[in-house]
């Protein structure tokens, strides 16, 4: 049960930060900024699509369809959230599971777009733009990442 609480607060704290930090970006009055020369910049962007702006819809169809995929996405990433077993995976999942959240209500609210804001690039070379959803998101799958490899490790030690 505790896990669950865990969970569920960071998904939740993850979604209040998300909406919080969304509306003060909003009403800035820059229109870019460079954060760090050379790797990531202010930009803000709407975005369509999904990672990398895949699945770009520009039609009302598409919209609602993008948006319930992502609801049935989300349902499985909090049922799985609801099972986790670990401290680490529950920290995990709710980082998911609150990034989740946050792209989906953006769809929501502003007709089927999420608002982008952090261009990451190497020098000159573009590689992304994300927002704090998406960086919940990346955060949850690293911290899965690293208990998957740690359980692998005690697994090996517990055999030797």
């Amino acid at each position: 049960m505790r896990l669950r609480a865990f969970a569920i607060s960071l998904a939740l704290l993850s979604l209040a930060a998300n909406i919080v930090f969304q509306h003060v970006l909003m009403q800035a009055r820059v229109a870019r900024a460079v954060l760090i020369p050379g790797l990531a910049d202010f930009r803000p962007a709407w975005n369509n699509g999904v990672s990398f702006s895949l699945l770009t819809q520009d039609s009302a169809t598409g919209r609602y369809l993008l948006i319930a995929l992502l609801g049935v996405v989300t349902a499985g990433v909090l049922v799985v959230m609801w099972r986790a077993t670990s401290r680490l995976s529950s920290a995990g999942l709710g980082l998911i599971a609150g990034g989740a959240m946050g792209n989906l209500l953006d769809r929501i609210r502003y007709e089927g777009a999420v608002f982008d804001f952090l261009a990451l690039h190497l020098g000159r070379m573009p590689l992304f733009v994300c927002n704090l959803p998406d960086i919940f998101i990346s955060a949850g799958v690293v911290l899965l990442l690293a208990e998957s490899l740690f359980a692998k490790q005690s697994a090996r030690d517990f055999a030797e």
